[in-house]
C-alpha cells in the first residue's frame, strides 16, 4: 500500500514539473516558413500557425484569429483565413514579389524584412442581446465604421481570393513579429530556390499608432461649446454638445478587461450644486466613435453674474454586469479652461476642440 501511495506522489511530481511553470512558456507565439525563388524574385511566407493566443476580451470572446502579412518596405500587405482555435493552424503561403535587380541574394534581402500582426476577430455587437441596445443606441449615436480593407488572401502564387471585411473596431491587435531577411538564415534547397526552416517567434506588443498613446490620458472627447447672453443677464445659457470619442488602443483594451460597458456623462454644476446633466446609452470599448450632437447635448441657464461659478464635468464610466461603477476619466470645463474662455468671448459662437480624458490618479 505504502508502494502504491510513493509512486502516486512520484506521479504527481514529475507532472507538475513537466508542465507549463513559468509565464514565457505562455507568451503567445506565431510560426512561418520563407521560401525565395531567384527565377521569379518571389518570396513565399508560410504562415504555419499560431498558439497561447488570448481567449477572451472583457465579456466579449474572439470568433476566430488572422495573420496580416508585409514585407517591407513594399506595400504590399495579404491576410490569412480566419481560424477559430486560439491555437490556429493556417499553413497558408502569401507570396510577394520582390522587384529588385539586385544581382545577390545579400543585396536582395538588404533592408528587407517581414512582419507578421496577429488579429483577434471579436464577436459581432449585433448578436443576442446586444441587438436591443443597438437599436436603442441608433438614437443617441452614430458609430464611426472604418474604411473597409480590401485586402488579399494568397494560398499560392497563382491563387488569389478577396479576404473577408471587418471594420477596425471589431479586431483586437494581438501584437507583431518582425523578421529581418537573412541570407544567412536561408538554406539552398534546390537550384536558385532557397528557404529557412520552421521560425516561431514570441508575439511583441505594439501599439495603436494614436499620438496621444502614451500620455496619462489614452481617450480624448470632441467638444463642442457654445455661449448665449441675454439682453436682462438673467437667461444666459451655455450650451455643451459631443461629437466624438476616440481612444487607444490599449486604453480601449483595459476597458474590456473591465467587463462591463462604457458610457458617457455631461455634469453642470452652479456653486458646487448640480443645475443639469446627460447621459449616453452604454455601449461596448471602441476607438473610434462618432456622436450625434444634436442629441449628445446640454443646456444650462443662468444669470451672468454667476458665470464665474459655472463648471461642467465630462465623464466616461464603465459598469459591469454586477452594477460596479469604474471612472476611466474625466474633463473639467469652469472660468479657467481655455474653452470656456473662448466661447464667453465669442458668444453664440460654436467652439470645437478635442479634449483629453484625465485618467483618476
Amino acid at each position: 500500500m505504502s508502494l502504491k501511495l510513493d509512486k502516486l506522489k512520484n506521479f504527481f511530481s514529475t507532472t507538475q514539473l513537466d508542465g507549463p511553470t513559468s509565464k514565457a512558456d505562455l507568451q503567445p507565439e506565431v510560426g512561418f516558413k520563407l521560401t525565395y525563388f531567384e527565377q521569379t524574385k518571389q518570396l513565399v511566407v508560410k504562415v504555419i500557425g499560431a498558439r497561447h493566443l488570448p481567449s477572451t476580451y472583457g465579456t466579449q470572446k474572439p470568433e476566430g484569429y488572422l495573420i496580416k502579412v508585409r514585407v517591407y518596405p513594399a506595400k504590399e500587405k495579404y491576410e490569412t483565413e480566419i481560424v477559430k482555435q486560439s491555437w490556429p493552424t493556417f499553413n497558408q503561403e502569401l507570396t510577394f514579389d520582390l522587384t529588385s535587380n539586385a544581382d545577390s541574394l545579400k543585396d536582395q534581402f538588404l533592408g528587407k524584412f517581414v512582419t507578421l500582426t496577429v488579429y483577434a476577430i471579436l464577436e459581432s455587437s449585433n448578436k443576442g442581446a446586444n441587438v436591443r441596445r443597438a437599436k436603442s443606441m441608433r438614437n443617441s449615436f452614430r458609430f464611426l465604421v472604418g474604411k473597409e480593407e480590401n485586402v488579399e488572401i494568397r494560398k499560392s502564387s497563382k491563387s488569389r481570393q478577396s479576404a473577408s471585411r471587418f471594420t477596425f473596431d471589431n479586431r483586437r491587435t494581438i501584437g507583431a513579429v518582425t523578421y529581418n531577411l537573412d541570407p544567412k538564415k536561408f538554406n539552398q534547397k534546390r537550384y536558385l530556390t532557397h528557404a529557412t526552416p520552421d521560425i516561431w517567434r514570441e508575439i511583441q506588443n505594439i501599439s495603436s499608432g494614436i499620438d496621444f498613446e502614451k500620455k496619462e490620458s489614452a481617450c480624448n472627447v470632441e467638444v463642442v461649446l457654445s455661449y448665449f447672453n441675454s439682453e436682462d443677464g438673467n437667461n444666459d445659457r451655455i450650451e455643451i454638445s459631443l461629437s466624438k470619442l476616440r481612444c487607444s488602443m490599449v486604453s480601449m483594451h483595459e476597458q474590456e478587461r473591465l467587463g462591463g460597458s462604457i458610457y458617457l456623462k455631461i455634469t453642470a454644476f452652479e456653486y458646487g450644486v448640480r443645475v443639469g446633466s446627460w447621459k449616453s446609452d452604454r455601449f461596448q470599448p471602441t476607438i473610434s466613435m462618432k456622436i450625434d450632437p444634436l442629441t449628445a447635448t446640454l443646456q444650462v441657464l443662468f444669470r451672468n453674474y454667476n458665470l464665474r461659478n459655472i463648471k461642467i464635468v465630462i465623464r466616461l464610466v464603465s459598469k459591469n454586469m454586477i452594477g460596479k461603477k469604474i471612472l476611466i476619466g474625466k474633463i473639467e470645463i469652469d472660468n479657467d479652461s481655455a474653452i470656456f474662455k473662448e466661447a464667453i468671448d465669442s458668444p453664440s459662437n460654436y467652439i470645437i476642440k478635442s479634449l483629453e480624458l484625465e485618467s483618476p490618479r
